[in-house]
């Protein structure tokens, strides 16, 4: 239903001192005023609040059918807070990437100056849609300041939904550091910007060299914040910041913004489903929604009465309602149930509050206490990764038709408990079993020792990234796998996943190819094809993580009707409104030390759980008791969890050496071995070179540890060389194609050492280079172009993430029957997997680095200095010292001779 528009008003007051409109004329250009008067890292300095329009915008994806919005019109005034909702799946990233001028951009460019090129319409009135180089079509413009959003670098910081995707570099300072570096920002300023954003967002106590391989993903979703806000932007847009956050994070992140808002006066439009911590920091929510059939009949009038109208085509994006909260908040006409947006606390009415919800198909057992009959169970469990237990005896067990929340803040390790229990990581110490009657059939009594399809059928697991979990290429497919894998007939498969999707409101996107959803889609979907399956126990890991209302609701529902089948599960969750909707035992992961904990989780009936749980409870399999009261496991603080300061090398004199030259030291050393085959000069520049490195704290063992790699490779080629080489001497043996002489003898040897002594000092010299200093060191010393050296440093990053991602995806395809497969069968689709992941990683990173004002026209400034010292000079001519002494002696013992020769 249409609502009453009321606009709010425009930007806020100003001082209108000559100091303000320095700042208006330095934000126009992306770079912001600095305080010269101050250097007080709590106070943000002020920048001139962006405006953001929308003219009949829309974009449709690549590889998309449909818009994802379409005819979009909408003014946000310079300063206004806004708060923008509308159902899952409406659009609203979308809008949030174009109003940082993230899609469409050259294709804007192509038009006028103005952008009026991509706003024309045809004869029929129907906006012109222009494609751009990734296949998107764009309609209508979206401007900042007046100007295209495209060429607006700097004046707009965005928070993305994926927080991975904003993780640009390997080090936490420097992805911080990053946004202030490609506005221009003085190094001085820069640093102390980082500090401001890491404390406001609650990772003060993480050091700065701190690997973001090492960062949970809520850790994750702070950093990306507090790059947003080391840029100090004139429009600050954000895409549920805090959706995936513990409360204590929640209430720090908010603090954070609204300080941030305070001191700078920044323009804020944000994406939230669960809006009510923001609601004082609000001013303005506009709800979104789609045209209905009649109002698509009435507007597309070129169009006959009887000819069929494709509506998902024609449906254009409409603001529903647009107001103070006051004023949409407490509008009855408007149906907040229906639009799937969840009411803030402060306007909640009774029927908008959450309770334990009931359903008609489940049990009428407790579902904090389930039926008694434990189905899985520790036994003085440790869990942790790479053998270093975080947490130890652990006794707990899991019943049938038990719901059982996880909870804990951010980091703490909910997730590496939870992959235990599934069977999909190691126990540290200890073990994880089954109940008889889950083991039933099985190869063991633990979920570890099972093949793949045993446990697909066993224990079910929903990942905290979907795209881990993607193994199909349709969504349908997608749904189908768990279903056909427990031997489900093709036909009836596909049935009962078109009845999960109409369920999850994904039947549309049957044929879609997953990677292409949404991020509340992607959750469901993966949600959707962990249930096709129905195993006994089935973990979620944030199951609710991007949904409305509406498809939360769905879900708890779901999770409901699972108990009525005698399924155990477990919940790994933030969400306190899902832990009270199901009536769950709660176990808290809770930090040695910390005494605050997340209490507030707790559901409000749990005084009266614990009356009803006896000491004579069912005993576990295990020999625990089962009972309904919360249990808190202890682990290791994470931010006592510290790293040590890695160093580029374990000689302390190359590390301390400029990356460049450390290079460099190592071609000049390498390259003139290369043309001369004789092992006189291999012989004494290999035995050169260990004395050497030894004379710099690199001992003989340490060496041939380091660079295993030519000790594989030399004694085959130089065994290569002996068969075939070049025949002269005295023969040695003959057989066929293969002879040995004293000619080849000498080859063979030179080869080898000559591999040896081109080989070491290369990898040495590059071994433990950070590969961000690598970058700093080309642009600042060697001057290569910015966009080349961080472009592809933001690449070679993706190779860190492989291994972990490569994991990931093992232990997916395990969890959904998969790992049973010949090796070589399912290297290839894995392989494949890994690929289309890879190249997402590098789109969503290419974006990540656009917002944050990469490749704009501002002279870059860098947070770390490269500097060159005498004793990077001396090490160069050191390592041009050594080939020379080899070659004059192997001329002057007659042994020189060119390779080839």
């Amino acid at each position: 239903m249409q609502a009453k528009q009321s606009k709010v008003a425009g930007s806020r007051k100003g001082d209108g001192s000559p100091q303000r409109a320095s700042a208006v004329s330095a934000a126009k250009t992306g770079v912001v005023l600095q305080d010269t008067k101050s250097s007080d890292v709590s106070t943000s300095p002020k920048v001139e609040p962006a405006s953001i329009s929308f003219n009949n915008w829309g974009y449709r994806h690549a590889s998309r059918k449909h818009f994802a919005v379409r005819g979009l019109n909408l003014d946000i005034h310079a300063g206004e807070h806004v708060l923008l909702l509308g159902a899952s799946g409406i659009g609203k990233s979308t809008i949030l990437e174009g109003a940082s001028g993230l899609l469409g951009g050259d294709a804007v460019e192509s038009a006028n100056e103005d952008g009026q090129g991509a706003r024309e319409q045809d004869s029929a009135g129907q906006v012109i849609a222009v494609e751009d180089s990734e296949g998107g079509v764009t309609e209508g413009g979206v401007f900042i300041d007046g100007i295209p959003a495209a060429a607006a670098h700097g004046r707009v910081g965005l928070v993305l939904q994926d927080p991975d995707a904003q993780t640009i570099f390997e080090r936490l300072g420097d992805n911080v550091a990053f946004g202030p570096e490609n506005m221009g920002v003085p190094r001085p300023q820069t640093w102390q910007r980082v500090r401001q954003g890491l404390a406001a967002v609650g990772l003060e106590g993480l050091q700065l060299h701190r690997s973001t391989m090492h960062l949970s993903g809520g850790q994750m979703q702070r950093l990306a914040l507090a790059g947003a806000l080391a840029m100090q932007p004139g429009a600050l847009l954000l895409d549920e910041p805090t959706a995936n956050l513990d409360p204590e994070g929640v209430e720090q992140v908010i603090d954070a913004v609204s300080d941030v808002l305070h001191d700078t006066e920044a323009t804020m439009l944000l994406v939230e489903h669960r809006a009510g911590p923001w609601i004082e920091l609000i001013d303005r929510v506009i709800v979104l929604g789609l045209e209905s059939d009649d109002q698509v009949k009435a507007r597309v009038t070129q169009v006959g009465d009887d000819a069929e109208i494709d509506h998902s085509g024609f449906r254009r994006t409409i603001v529903v309602a647009d107001g103070t909260p006051d004023e949409v908040f407490e509008n009855r006409d408007l149906d907040f149930a229906a639009l799937g947006i969840w009411m803030p606390d402060k306007y909640r009415r009774p029927e908008d509050e959450i309770h334990r919800i009931y359903t008609d198909d489940e049990p009428a057992s407790d579902p904090a206490i389930g039926d008694g009959k434990a189905l899985l169970a520790t036994n003085d469990l440790a869990i942790g990764r790479n053998g270093k237990a975080i947490a130890e005896h652990i006794n707990i067990s899991f019943a049938a038709e038990q719901i059982t929340a996880l909870v804990g803040r951010n980091g703490v390790g909910k997730s590496t408990l939870s992959l235990t229990l599934a069977g999909l990581l190691q126990p540290v110490a200890g073990s994880v079993e089954a109940s008889p009657e889950l083991a039933k059939g099985a190869s063991g009594n633990s979920p570890m020792e099972w093949k793949s399809t045993e446990l697909a059928a066993r224990i079910s697991y929903v990942f905290q990234n979907p795209e881990h979990q993607f193994a199909r290429g349709s969504v349908l497919e997608e749904v189908m796998l768990g279903l056909l894998r427990t031997g489900t007939p093709e036909e009836e498969a596909k049935k009962k996943a078109m009845a999960l999707l109409r369920r999850f409101r994904l039947s549309q996107y049957a044929s879609v190819n997953p990677y292409t959803l949404s991020g509340g889609e992607k959750r469901r979907l993966t949600v959707a094809a962990s249930l096709a399956a129905a195993p006994r126990v089935i973990i979620l890991d944030e199951p609710t993580f991007g949904q409305d209302r509406r498809t939360w609701m769905q879900i708890v529902s779901l999770i409901h009707s699972l108990r009525g089948d005698g399924v155990s599960v477990i919940v790994v969750t933030h969400d306190r409104d899902l832990v009270t909707a199901l009536g769950a035992r709660v176990i808290e992961l809770q930090a040695r030390g910390d005494d605050t904990g997340v209490r507030s989780m707790h559901v409000s009936k749990k005084s009266q759980i614990i009356e009803k749980a006896s000491e004579d409870d069912t005993v576990s399999s295990n020999g625990a008791n089962l009972k309904a009261i919360d249990t808190t496991i202890t682990v290791s603080p994470v931010n006592e969890r510290d790293e040590k300061v890695r160093q580029s090398s374990r000689s302390p004199f190359l590390a301390s050496l400029n990356p460049t030259f450390r290079m460099l030291g190592g071609f000049i050393a390498a390259l003139p071995l290369i043309f001369s085959l004789d092992w006189v000069s291999a012989s004494i520049a290999l035995l050169l070179e260990f004395i050497l490195l030894a004379c710099i704290g690199l001992k003989p063992w340490r060496v041939v540890k380091s660079t295993w790699p030519v000790f594989i490779g030399a004694p085959g080629s130089a065994l290569a060389v002996l068969l075939y080489g070049k025949e002269g001497g005295r023969v040695w043996w003959h057989w066929t194609m293969i002879t040995v002489t004293d000619r080849s003898a000498v080859l063979a040897l030179a080869t080898g050492i000559r591999i040896l002594a081109v080989g070491i000092p290369a990898i040495i010299a590059v071994l433990g280079v950070e590969t961000t200093d690598l970058a700093d060191s080309f642009s600042q010393i060697l001057h290569l172009p910015d966009r080349f050296v961080y472009g592809g440093l933001a690449g070679m990053r993706l190779f860190s993430v492989i291994r972990d991602d490569w994991a990931a995806l093992t232990a997916s395809r395990r969890s959904r029957g998969l790992g049973d497969e010949n090796k070589v069968k399912a290297f290839f689709p894995q392989t494949f997997a890994l690929l289309v992941l890879s190249i997402r990683r590098s789109t969503t990173l290419a974006t990540a680095m656009e917002a944050r004002g990469f490749g704009g026209d501002i002279p870059r400034t860098h947070a770390r200095v490269s500097r060159v010292h005498p004793r990077d000079w001396v090490f160069v001519v050191v390592c041009a010292v050594v080939p020379t002494i080899a070659l004059i002696a192997s001329a002057a013992a007659g042994t020189f001779t060119f390779f080839g020769g």
